[in-house]
């Protein structure tokens, strides 16, 4: 029945009410937006200063980002010995030896990729507190050129090389430059910092190019000598950001970027600054020589306002209108954190006149879809009363493949009648839960539970099954230089493409802890062929993560190498918990081996390492590489340990050399031959390159050579941390 006592159509009822509703909405939005114009205007000031202060953040993060990152990387190379200058200088003046070429080389190796790769990085330097400095600079026409100074060694004295294409010194040259790396602002800083934190300097004139930039560096320990890294960026790069059309909010706005005392690094797009010269000599200046009135009055009262100054000191942004030549304007300032100790500040300033035009704008736009909602909302009336049966079979049909556990739909049924509606949003709601829940329980468990007719319960029965755990290598320190968004959405990436491929093999995966991911094969279903369905998996994981990794390390992305563990045997699977709490879980000593199998791989420098069971399980369709015989905390039964290689008949000739000649030396260092095992690995890396692994056994045998085993030794080796 309706309003006026009447039966009515569904269709006029529609219409009536969506009209009615749709011009009630409109009028509505009209008469508050002309009551209260002003504040629209605020609130059109902050959604485009906020928009414009996200798109600079976004753009300084592209910019300085990559700079903390290759700091940290190089970091990680001294540590390695990598960017070690012992080699680099060799006594006074006189031709280079080739002691020197190869060390030159070996660094610009690693640096000169990222100079490329970064363009506006435009030097990278290595120093250390002996006064040695190792220089790669990018000069005019984008000419790479080496510089090396040696304080103790040399004096003044500098040597310059130019670069072939491979990062070889060209045509030495001898130079009279008074230059102390040791009292750069970028060595001094570090000095109460710690061991790979990021420091950045204050802008500053740069020493060889006479250009304003500011230096990022970061400092490590070598054989008790201390080394510092430092990356040059200059100030001229920013102000390419901030003078581009992109950055334009309204037709006048304006963009820069200034240091805590008000000196600019990176210059609004304005006429005054039109060509390098002008960009050159503003740079760093105090904005009250810049001359743009409207700069100059938003900063005396940011200044001068003391709400102002504590909401920036308080919240790290601030939003305030203030007048400039007798016209309203608004500004936006907010933090930039420049690592822990250095802040920048983004400013951005709107005038009012902008704000007036995209007002009247919006009106126009809301009057226009006023009436073309209007009109469509009339034509979907009609629509809405065609059928009642459609909603239904729809309904129907949705229903049966919720009962056979198919979530993977997204079809919207549309629904016309009251009752409908309420069928329909319910069984969305329900297919949303259920959806959500399947990405929280394997849905392999529900289904065996609804082909048996049961209710999860708590139980568990013993299978043998093959476990996996997985961690990504030096994850602390990739979390640690990146925010947390920017990680999220890292890892979400990488946990799809794991997870695909670990299902893409039948496994069932248990959980995801942190960074590392636990799954098992062989149950809820049975699987005769499970450990090489899990080899497959883990091969397929590390295939896909190369080219994954490659790919983000062209993004400026950190890599994400993983380490696999995989242990074949029996344990206790099924629901574990408290009544109203259930987990579809594994326990046992093989989930335990997995596990620190896992770990094992940083003692021998592998990826995969696997147990007898599994090795055995796989049999002949993987290459493998006998690695060593132990027993695991918490364990006093030995186990052999395997590297896996490969899928049989994929693995490069040389690598199934290179691990047959690892197994030949083990089984004689086994048998307590131990200069044997030694002379068997002599020659190895020349031959097949570095391996931990080599390296490892190669040393116990020294160590055995000089003092020989106690007679009862047994050639296990007793892993007794977790």
């Amino acid at each position: 029945m309706g309003i006026f006592g009447k039966n009515i159509s569904i269709r006029w009822s529609l219409l009536r009410s969506f009209a009615i509703l749709i011009l009630l909405s409109s009028l509505t939005v009209l008469m508050l937006m002309t009551i209260q114009a002003r504040q629209t205007e605020k609130d059109l000031s902050e959604q485009l200063i906020n928009r414009g202060t996200l798109q600079a953040t976004e753009e300084l993060d592209r910019f300085f980002q990559p700079v903390n990152i290759n700091a940290l990387i190089a970091a990680r190379w001294g540590l390695a010995g990598k960017l070690n200058l012992a080699g680099v200088i060799k006594g006074p003046a006189g031709k280079l030896t080739a002691r020197q070429v190869k060390a030159v080389t070996r660094i610009n190796t690693l640096l000169l990729p990222l100079m490329r790769l970064f363009p506006d990085m435009s030097s990278l330097q290595v120093a250390n507190a002996r006064g040695d400095g190792f220089l790669i600079i990018r000069l005019e026409e984008g000419r790479i050129r080496n510089r090396v100074v040696s304080r103790e060694a040399w004096g003044t004295r500098t040597l310059w090389f130019d670069l072939d294409q491979e990062g070889r010194p060209q045509s030495p040259e001898w130079r009279e430059v008074d230059y102390e790396p040791r009292s750069r602002a970028w060595y001094v800083g570090l000095k109460d910092l710690p061991d790979e934190e990021v420091f950045w300097t204050e802008p500053y004139l740069f020493f060889t190019t006479k250009e304003l930039g500011i230096t990022a560096s970061v400092k490590w320990q070598d054989r008790g000598l201390e080394y510092v890294f430092a990356v040059d960026v200059l100030l001229s790069s920013i102000s390419d950001f901030t003078r581009r059309d992109t950055t334009q909010l309204s037709k006048r706005s304006q963009t820069a970027v200034y240091t805590q005392d008000w000196r600019v690094v990176g210059l609004p797009r304005h006429k005054k600054f039109q060509d390098q010269e002008s960009i050159r000599r503003a740079l760093l200046l105090h904005i009250d020589k810049i001359q743009i009135p409207e700069l100059h009055s938003a900063v005396k009262m940011a200044e001068g306002h003391k709400e102002i100054g504590k909401t920036l000191k308080e919240t790290g942004k601030t939003i305030f209108s203030y007048e400039s030549q007798k016209k309203s304007w608004w500004a936006g300032i907010t933090t930039y954190a420049l690592g822990k100790r250095r802040q920048l500040w983004i400013g951005i300033l709107v005038p009012n006149d902008d704000l007036l035009e995209g007002i009247t704008q919006l009106r126009m736009h809301i009057l226009v879809a006023t009436l073309v909602t209007l009109l469509a909302a009339l034509a979907y009336s009609f629509l809405l009363a065609r059928s009642y049966s459609r909603p239904l079979e729809a309904l129907a049909a949705q229903s049966r493949r919720i009962s056979n556990l198919d979530f993977q739909t997204d079809a919207k049924i549309e629904a016309k009648l009251f009752e409908f509606k309420q069928l329909s949003e319910a069984q969305a709601q329900s297919l949303a839960a259920l959806q959500s829940f399947s990405r929280y329980v394997p849905i392999e468990i529900v289904k065996e539970l609804m082909a048996k007719g049961e209710v999860a319960r708590i139980g568990g029965h013993a299978e043998t099954l093959t476990i996996l755990f997985t961690d990504i290598a030096g994850f602390t320190n990739i979390s640690e230089a990146m925010s947390p968004e920017a990680l999220t959405n890292h890892l979400a990436a990488y946990f799809q493409a794991m997870i695909d491929a670990l299902h893409h093999h039948g496994a069932t995966v248990d959980k995801i802890v942190g960074d590392a991911i636990i799954a098992f094969w062989g149950a809820p279903t049975a699987m005769p062929d499970q450990a090489d369905r899990a080899l497959k998996a883990v091969l397929e994981c590390r295939d896909t993560l190369e080219a994954l990794n490659q790919t983000w390390g062209a993004q400026g992305l950190p890599e994400l190498p993983t380490r696999f563990g995989l242990a074949t045997g029996p344990v206790v699977v099924g629901n574990m918990g408290a009544p109203t709490r259930l987990a579809y879980t594994v326990l046992g000593d093989s989930v335990n081996l997995a596990s620190r199998l896992e770990g094992l791989n940083k003692v021998y420098g592998t990826s995969i390492l696997v147990d007898t069971g599994t090795q055995q399980a796989g049999g002949d369709g993987f290459a493998m590489r006998h690695l060593d015989r132990i027993i695991v905390v918490g364990k006093t039964q030995a186990t052999d340990i395997f590297e896996v290689l490969g899928e049989t008949g994929k693995v490069p000739a040389v690598k199934l050399a290179a691990a047959r000649r690892y197994e030949a030396a083990w089984d004689k260092y086994r048998s307590g031959e131990f200069h044997q095992a030694f002379d068997a690995l002599a020659g190895f890396e020349a031959e097949f390159g570095p391996d931990p692994a080599v390296e490892r056994l190669r040393q116990i045998c020294t160590d055995y050579r000089r003092r020989p085993p106690d007679p009862d030794w047994d050639g296990i080796s007793r892993m007794m941390t977790k």
